[in-house]
């Protein structure tokens, strides 16, 4: 064969392949348009539904969330994921009415009880009920009874049948049987003449027993009366930091109590209380070099998990604490915790250092894993930022105070997987028809409201 005919069939065989090869390479081409096409009709569409639900928030919540889940599952991105979560989030929000400057805030196990210190009202009750006249997944709540017009730290045993409430300036201590929530009996725990300011109370379990910390590093441990005739008692006054004792918190079975203050977080032995010893002593400036300082600390009920500073610790041994990891966003000296009874949900203040807008939420975390804390949720007021939080047993209820536009409830879902896939599942949300759709929505309604079966929980396991 000559040359010229080996290059003749050469270039036959390039031309054939490249004929073949051109119908494959067009037709690819229109695929990627078409789905590049598609994905920004969808994104489009997905954006004007998230918008309308937006506007559907405080008029119908129904429409709201069903829309918002449809702009997840057209086209799921941060934007279609944070107005449905911002919605999900204000149909879950309650207010506290009557309440103005929050100072401080405690729950009953239940989430049915909050005591709220206020600086213009004083001190009260507040009931957090659902109203059964809406349709709304929050907790409305109603003021009782107030208790005192001084506003200062405050208490209140799981049971919500004791509250306590301290004057910072002053030092007194006064508690309130709440067996007659009508009729709340008063006696004082402690007047004055001490020379430090009282900055935080807790109760144990049974109400029994009252934990103060002082301004000066002291903890005082009270016997609370429980019958007629008998009086508060001071059982131990002991001093261990060297700073200001900012946060107490107790176990349930009344074995372990935690304090938290500028310099460190002191776990102690409460066999006696008479003579309360130290378990362990975390020195702030050696365990976290870069953080000013610690004020802020949680202990879950169980006494097996605690919130230090920014750390996660197990309590477990509570003579040798392990640092299981730490929260990703580092809280100012002062930041409030809350933490569920299991350990396994928190709330904190999510106070960014440098940061003077104000406009502090809640941030509700994930703690099963606490090597890897995962962000649940963000809790937001309306026109104010946040400074004190509190959780009920289950870390279901989170109440928050503002300093300038009262106090706030959440009625949170059972976390398992994120704000949103765990509030679908009990959403009972079903395929709105094409005339209903009209009404709720300006953007076209989607073919995949025409799936059957219709539901949006397992499409979202998809995304």
């Amino acid at each position: 064969m000559s040359d010229a005919s080996s290059n003749a069939r050469t270039r036959t065989g390039l031309l054939s392949g490249r004929l073949l090869i051109w119908p494959a390479l067009a037709g690819l081409c229109l695929g990627i348009g078409i789905l590049v096409h598609q994905s920004r009709t969808d994104g489009s569409d997905a954006y004007a539904i998230a918008l309308d639900g937006a506007g559907k928030r405080n008029s119908d919540w129904y429409a709201a969330k069903l829309l918002g889940y449809v702009s997840v599952q057209l086209h799921a991105d941060p934007y279609t994921r944070s107005a449905l979560e911002d919605t999900l989030v204000a149909e879950r929000r309650g207010s506290l009415p009557g309440s103005a400057t929050v100072v401080d805030v405690a729950l009953d196990a239940d989430g049915e009880v909050a005591l709220v210190s206020d600086a213009v009202e004083g001190t009260g009750i507040w009931h957090l009920k659902q109203d059964a006249t809406t349709d709304r997944e929050n907790l409305q709540g109603t003021r009782g009874v107030m208790l005192d017009d001084e506003s200062g730290p405050v208490a209140l045993s799981p049971d919500g049948r004791v509250a306590v409430a301290g004057d910072s300036a002053g030092g007194d201590i006064t508690m309130w049987d709440l067996g007659d929530p009508d009729e709340p009996a008063k006696t004082a725990v402690r007047v004055g003449g001490y020379q430090a300011d009282l900055l935080d109370l807790s109760l144990s379990a049974d109400g029994k027993t009252l934990f103060a910390g002082f301004g000066n590093g002291s903890v005082e441990i009270w016997q609370l009366p429980t019958g007629t005739g008998q009086q508060p008692r001071l059982l131990s006054r002991t001093r261990e930091h060297a700073s200001g004792v900012h946060s107490l918190a107790a176990g349930d079975d009344g074995r372990l109590l935690l304090t938290v203050s500028d310099d460190a977080a002191v776990t102690w032995l409460l066999a006696d209380r008479t003579h309360p010893s130290v378990a362990t002593k975390l020195i702030s400036a050696e365990l976290d070099p870069g953080t000013r300082s610690w004020s802020s600390g949680a202990l879950s009920a169980d006494g097996r998990r605690a919130i230090i500073g920014g750390a996660v610790y197990d309590l477990t041994d509570p003579r040798r604490p392990v640092r299981l990891g730490a929260l990703p966003i580092p809280p100012e000296p002062g930041t409030s915790v809350a933490i569920s009874r299991d350990g396994s949900v928190a709330a904190t203040v999510h106070d960014e250092p440098g940061d003077t807008s104000g406009r502090d939420p809640v941030v509700v975390w994930g703690l099963r894993d606490a090597s890897v804390p995962a962000e649940l949720a963000t809790l937001r007021a309306p026109d104010s930022g946040f400074w004190r939080v509190a959780m009920s047993a289950n870390g279901q209820v989170v109440t928050a105070g503002t300093r300038t536009d009262g106090g706030y409830s959440w009625l949170l879902p059972a976390f398992r997987n994120g704000l949103i896939r765990d509030a679908c599942v009990g959403a009972g949300l079903i395929r709105p028809d094409p005339e209903y759709w009209k009404t709720i929505s300006g953007a076209p309604r989607p073919d995949l409201l025409d799936d059957e079966p219709f539901a949006i929980c397992p499409r979202l396991d998809e995304k």
